[in-house]
Formats: C-alpha cells, sequence, structure tokens
C-alpha cells in the first residue's frame, strides 16, 4: 500500500524537493488536478491563479563583514525595504564607484601570462555572515555579469562593496 501524505510525498522526492516558488499547500491543490510530479505541479501554474508572466522570486545567501549586518537591518527598519531591494539599490547607485574601484584595480600578468585585473580590494577584511535576499531570477543573471565585468570574483564580494559604499558603513 502506497502512502500518500506530504512527508511520504517528500521522502519519495529525495533530499532536493522543488517546492520554491509554492507552498505544499499550493503543490498539493495543483496536484489534484492531474499533475503529476511535484516540479510539474511548480512549474504549470493552474489556470487563473498565477500569471505565466510573472518573474519568478529566487532565495540566496551572500555573505558580507558582520558589521555590514546592522547597517543593513537599520536600512531595511528604516525604509521598509528587503535586503534584496536594498542591494538591488545600493548596486544602483554605486554603480560608478565600483566600475572605478575595477578601473584602478592592479593588472597582474600580461607578458608571460594572460592579463588579468586583481579583484577589488575589501576596505577591511572581518569575519562574514550571511545575508539572505530575494530577486528575481534575472537579477542573478546580472549580478553574475557585473561580478565578471567589474572583476569582484563572487556575488557576496560585489554586496560587500556596493552596500558597504552605498550606507556608508563600517566593513
Amino acid at each position: 500500500m502506497t502512502e500518500s501524505t506530504p512527508t511520504a510525498e517528500f521522502l519519495r522526492q529525495g533530499t532536493n524537493p522543488v517546492v520554491e516558488p509554492a507552498g505544499l499547500d499550493d503543490v498539493l491543490a495543483r496536484r489534484s488536478v492531474g499533475t503529476d510530479t511535484v516540479a510539474e505541479a511548480v512549474a504549470k501554474p493552474v489556470a487563473g491563479t498565477v500569471d505565466e508572466a510573472t518573474p519568478v522570486i529566487r532565495a540566496s545567501v551572500v555573505h558580507v563583514p558582520s558589521s555590514l549586518l546592522s547597517v543593513v537591518a537599520a536600512e531595511r527598519q528604516r525604509s521598509g525595504r528587503s535586503n534584496g531591494q536594498i542591494l538591488i539599490d545600493a548596486i544602483e547607485a554605486g554603480h560608478e564607484h565600483l566600475v572605478k574601484l575595477h578601473n584602478e584595480s592592479n593588472s597582474i600578468g600580461g607578458r608571460l601570462f594572460t592579463a588579468r585585473t586583481a579583484k577589488p580590494q575589501l576596505p577591511v577584511a572581518q569575519p562574514l555572515s550571511p545575508l539572505n535576499i530575494r530577486l528575481y531570477e534575472q537579477d542573478y543573471e546580472v549580478l553574475d555579469r557585473l561580478v565578471t565585468e567589474l572583476g569582484a570574483g563572487s556575488r557576496s564580494r560585489l554586496a560587500t562593496l556596493a552596500l558597504a559604499f552605498y550606507l556608508d558603513g563600517p566593513t
């Protein structure tokens, strides 16, 4: 006899169930409409419930200096914006500064080795703490492109440089 509870379904899925954009209740409701798997239920919205053009929001984590967390929290409290919205605003507002940091970075190699730009220097090395962000999927593509273009090395490094400049916080 096959058990059909959410827990049993989770166990059949393995350790990485695909239930990101919808809650378990939504998935189960969609399943009752005849969808075969949780992944299909999440990928195919039920007619009339979610517009197919609605952007998908995805959660991620960047690691920033611990001292920035309280500054971001204060900005979140002051402005009512999310961590992701603050990060996007920081990158947009500080884009020229980030480009300047990249252009002023030292170049390494060029004669014997392939030329490369050193990563922009972080203000001060500190222990890092996770900062949860939620952005549209296409925003992560923009972040990754900026990481490459600006030689930041990682999303976390880009976030640290942008937030420190934007919030003028201690880093």
